[in-house]
């Protein structure tokens, strides 16, 4: 059968990445002939994930493939590399390809599967903006279309954790500031805007990524295609080095408390513009 490329994000490929993803043809095919992979390839599929997938491809970018199969397979093909001498560990399979263009590894389809279960949307982003090179069975594309639509069951939960935790770390920015530990500061700011960009994402039902896109895709959001800048200009608050942090003032003299509760603010006029007023968003302190 000849094999398929097949885009579930749909995206515009850059130069960089159309040709990473001829090279990702290229290694599928050799994969294909490999002597041990050759036995299982039927029952194989192999995506080509990353931002070569996504299109968005640069000069640091590379060819990040992985393999799907079932468990019984993966032990196998995990145990004839480790008998050949092909890998040294056997937990599971990370191999180069020729001249670090990229690498490859084997994931089962329990796994696939538990990330929509566990609601792993880091995962499930990664996941559901892949280009498939070869699912001969359709089962990758089989799960991603029969799972995809129980990530967003119940969503509002989700928002509601989510919220509780950043209005939680906003009240614990306060302590950090007035004692001046600009360490502590940096950790809760951080994580203050990691949970504003994983919101954004929730509240228009999409899944988000991990943290090393969170906010390169954060003006695909609602929120954040309006407020991407003051996220931006709260990170860059966080601390200045060039004026040490003052203790015990009163909170509305710190630029980062002032900012990041300004934000989270309209953050809550969003979600109760799309969800309603919920009794958390007000009363939060009662809910955590």
């Amino acid at each position: 059968m000849e094999n398929i490329f097949y885009s579930l994000g749909g995206m515009y490929l850059n130069y960089r990445s159309s040709e990473l993803l001829e090279k990702a043809k290229y290694y599928c095919n050799e994969l294909s002939k490999h002597h041990i992979l050759s036995k299982y390839w039927y029952e194989l599929a192999l995506v080509l994930k990353g931002s070569t997938a996504r299109g968005n491809s640069d000069q640091y970018s590379d060819i990040d493939l992985v393999f799907f199969c079932d468990k019984n397979i993966l032990d196998r093909i995990v145990k004839d590399y480790y008998d050949e001498g092909l890998i040294s560990r056997e937990d599971g399979i990370f191999l180069p390809l020729p001249e670090w263009i990229g690498h490859y590894n084997l994931e089962s389809y329990d796994n696939l599967i538990g990330y929509f279960k566990e609601k792993n949307y880091p995962e499930i982003w990664e996941y559901t903006n892949v280009i498939i090179l070869h699912d001969e069975l359709n089962r990758f594309s089989g799960i991603i279309e029969e799972y995809i639509d129980y990530v967003f069951q119940d969503v509002i939960a989700d928002i509601k954790d989510k919220y509780l935790n950043l209005q939680l770390t906003l009240d614990w920015l306060r302590h950090p500031l007035k004692r001046g530990d600009e360490l502590s500061v940096i950790l809760h700011c951080s994580n203050i805007i990691r949970l504003i960009c994983q919101l954004s994402y929730l509240i228009d039902e999409k899944t988000y990524p991990h943290d090393k896109w969170l906010f390169y895709y954060l003006k695909e959001t609602e929120f954040g295609s309006r407020k991407e800048n003051k996220i931006k200009e709260l990170g860059k608050n966080i601390i200045n080095n060039n004026i040490p942090l003052q203790v015990d003032k009163e909170l509305d003299e710190y630029s980062q408390y002032v900012l990041a509760d300004g934000i989270i603010t309209d953050l809550k006029n969003q979600i109760q513009l799309k969800y309603g007023n919920q009794p958390w968003l007000d009363e939060w302190y009662s809910f955590v």
